[in-house]
């Protein structure tokens, strides 16, 4: 007996979820704009209101951008101080070897 879910499955392939779904997302983009540019406010107070939007949008992109390369920039020195630990600990292991086979 069939489920929900195989049903599903079979009236939906998988590659055209993700169009569904971005054809969804579209959809709720274009419905906010429209209902943006109908509300009732005079086209001063929507231009001030999608601008101030606009430029808390950068504000945020720009914070979690500066928020990304610091933690980008800590994984790197973390990496590179293991490798020089790694180095070190090699040159002293083959120091060690060349002492021994001496």
């Amino acid at each position: 007996m069939r489920d929900q879910c195989d049903v599903q499955d079979a009236a939906i392939p998988r590659r055209n979820r993700s169009s569904a779904v971005a054809y969804l997302v579209a959809g709720l983009g274009i419905g906010a704009a429209v209902s943006i540019l109908l509300a009732p406010r005079s086209g001063a107070e929507t231009r001030l209101w999608i601008a101030n939007k606009c430029l808390n949008g950068i504000d945020t992109a720009n914070k979690k951008v500066l928020q990304t390369r610091h933690q980008v920039k800590d994984m790197m020195d973390q990496g590179q101080q293991k490798i020089s630990e790694a180095v070190v600990a090699g040159r002293e292991a083959i120091g060690k070897s060349k002492v021994a086979a001496s």
